[in-house]
C-alpha cells in the first residue's frame, strides 16, 4: 500500500496490476506511530487468516493514528474491491494519478476502489484518523470480467448483478456514507479489538450490512455511471498503465489478450479512446518515455540503451520514429 518501495508486479492472463508490500504502513506499525488491528491474507500486515472461513476476504483491519503521519500510501492497486472508511479524524484520498487531486475523507464518506483503479491515501502524509480497510476478492482484475461472489455474501442475485454492473461502469471512488454503514464499521472495530476477533458470523453480518448500504448508495448515484462499456473501460485502464510497461515486446495480439479482447475489438476501442491504432499508441508512448529519459539523464545515457529500454528493437528504427514525432533525430535532441 504505497510506492516508497519497489512494488510487486503481477502479470497474468487476467490483468496486470501492482500489489504493493505495505512497507510504509509496516514501518509505522513497528515504530508505534499507528496502532494496527485486524487480520489478513497475503502481503498485508495483521494476523494471518487461515482456513476457508470468509473466503475471498483479503483484509479486514483498521489503523488508529493519534497524530498526523510523515508517510503515505502512494498510488497502488489491490487484488480485490477495497472499501476504506474513516471513523474519526480525516485524511487525504485520491484515485486520480494524473492530476494528483485529493479529496478529504471523513466519516461522511466512504472510498471504494476496484482492482484496476490506482489510489492513494494521505496527501503528504496520512492524517490523524481511525481508518478501516476491507478488501474482498471477487475474482476480477478488469472491468469486463464476471464477478464471483463469496458464499458468505447474502445479497440477492439481482442485487449482486446491480452492484457488480455499477462497479464496472462507474469512475467514482468516493461516496456518501450512511448512519447504518458507520454503525457497521464501529461494530467491526469492536469485534477486531476483542479477544474473539475471529467471530466470523458477526463479521460476515457486518460486512453484508456495509455492502447493502453501498448498494443503496449506488442506487441513488445513477449520475455517477459512465456511458462507456466495461470493455472500453478495460482498454482505458490498459492505456493508462501502458507508460509503465511500454518496454515489453507488445504486439496487437498480446495487448488485446491482456485486456481479454479480440484484436479487432481492442483496436476499435483504441481508436474510440485515442483516435489512433494500438501500435501508434504504443510507439507514441515509447517515444515519450525515451524523450523523458534523455532529459532526465542530461544526455548521459547511450541512445541505444534508451531505445532498448523503451521497447524499440533497433536504434535505427527508434531514430526514425523519434524524428517523425519530435522533428529532430534523438542525437540532435540529446545534444
Amino acid at each position: 500500500m504505497g510506492r516508497n518501495v519497489k512494488p510487486t508486479v503481477f502479470v497474468s492472463s487476467d490483468y496486470r496490476y501492482v500489489c504493493d508490500t505495505c512497507e510504509p504502513l509496516k514501518s509505522a506499525i513497528k515504530s508505534g506511530s499507528v496502532e494496527w488491528t485486524g487480520f489478513r491474507r497475503g502481503l498485508y500486515p495483521g494476523v494471518e487468516l487461515a482456513g476457508e472461513e470468509l473466503e475471498g476476504l483479503r483484509l479486514l483491519a483498521y489503523w488508529d493514528a493519534k497524530k498526523n503521519q510523515d508517510w503515505s500510501l502512494g498510488f497502488h492497486r489491490n487484488e480485490g474491491l477495497e472499501i476504506g472508511f474513516v471513523e474519526n479524524g480525516s485524511t487525504g484520498f485520491s484515485s486520480d494519478g494524473r492530476s494528483k487531486k485529493y479529496a478529504r475523507l471523513t466519516s461522511d464518506y466512504v472510498a471504494v476502489t476496484k482492482p484496476w483503479q490506482e489510489h492513494s491515501v494521505g496527501e503528504g502524509g496520512v492524517g490523524a484518523c481511525k481508518m478501516y480497510f476491507a478488501i474482498i476478492d471477487f475474482g476480477v482484475r478488469r472491468p469486463n470480467q464476471e464477478w464471483k461472489w463469496p458464499a458468505w455474501i447474502i445479497l440477492s442475485e439481482s442485487d449482486k448483478s446491480f452492484f457488480s454492473k455499477y462497479m464496472q461502469n462507474t469512475q467514482a471512488t468516493v461516496f456518501k456514507s450512511t448512519p447504518e454503514m458507520k454503525r457497521a464499521f464501529s461494530k467491526i472495530g469492536g469485534i477486531l479489538s476483542s479477544p474473539n476477533m475471529f467471530d466470523f458470523s458477526a463479521i460476515a453480518l457486518m460486512l453484508n450490512c456495509v455492502l447493502l448500504e453501498l448498494l443503496n448508495v449506488f442506487r441513488g448515484e445513477g449520475s455517477g455511471l459512465s456511458d462507456s462499456s466495461p470493455n472500453e473501460n478495460v482498454v482505458k485502464c490498459f492505456l493508462d498503465q501502458l507508460p509503465a510497461y511500454c518496454a515489453e515486446p507488445w504486439t496487437l495480439g498480446t495487448m488485446a489478450e491482456d485486456c481479454g479482447l479480440k484484436p479487432t475489438r481492442f483496436a476499435y476501442y483504441c481508436k474510440r479512446l485515442a483516435n489512433a491504432t494500438p501500435m501508434e499508441i504504443l510507439n507514441d508512448t515509447r517515444l515519450e518515455r525515451a524523450k523523458k529519459m534523455i532529459l532526465a539523464s542530461a544526455g548521459e545515457l547511450p541512445l541505444t540503451q534508451i531505445a532498448l529500454e523503451c521497447g524499440f528493437s533497433s536504434s535505427q528504427y527508434f531514430s526514425t520514429k523519434f524524428k517523425e514525432k519530435f522533428g529532430v533525430p534523438p542525437r540532435e535532441f540529446k545534444a
